[in-house]
């Protein structure tokens, strides 16, 4: 990306990334909580979140997004996709599962979710339907460690 920019020849915007990416380190290593965006990858359409606490990565998010009509020169990740190779890598999920999830127009779809969890870590797909009706889907992988995951379930249920 740095490339990039230099070629452009916009120092005024290198020099700003280069002071924000700076400043995103310090942060990191110095112990507070921070969400970092990624470069992610514009060829799959994917985009990354990262979540630091403590000094210690404990959080990676990725959106696969699906554009309602094929885009030439991307090559986006299927729920489908993803679900195959993680099962490669991990085995067969923990727990999967579908429920039904609404659009902006009431329309319903059946998402799929799928749960990997182990001892100190958990990695979830969740599928976000959408394409049928025009609109952008997309699938979210998340990898975290069983604090975060816990803190999030937490967050969400705080009668837990």
């Amino acid at each position: 990306m740095v490339r990039q920019l230099a070629e452009s020849g916009s120092k005024a915007t290198l020099k700003h990334v280069c002071a924000s990416e700076k400043l995103a380190k310090q942060q990191a290593t110095s112990g507070a909580r921070l969400e970092y965006s990624g470069h992610g990858d514009e060829e799959t359409m994917r985009t990354d979140t990262f979540t630091f606490e403590g000094g210690h990565l404990v959080k990676i998010q990725m959106l696969y997004t699906t554009p309602s009509a094929p885009v030439e020169g991307y090559h986006p990740k299927s729920f489908d996709e993803l679900l195959a190779g993680l099962q490669e890598a991990y085995g067969q999920p923990s727990k999967s599962y579908s429920e039904p999830v609404f659009n902006v127009y009431g329309v319903k779809f059946e998402a799929h979710r799928a749960l990997w969890m182990s001892e100190h870590d958990v990695i979830t797909l969740i599928e976000q339907p959408g394409y049928q009706t025009g609109e952008n889907g997309g699938t979210q992988l998340i990898a975290e460690t069983i604090a975060e995951y816990n803190r999030a379930a937490k967050a969400a249920n705080p009668l837990r």
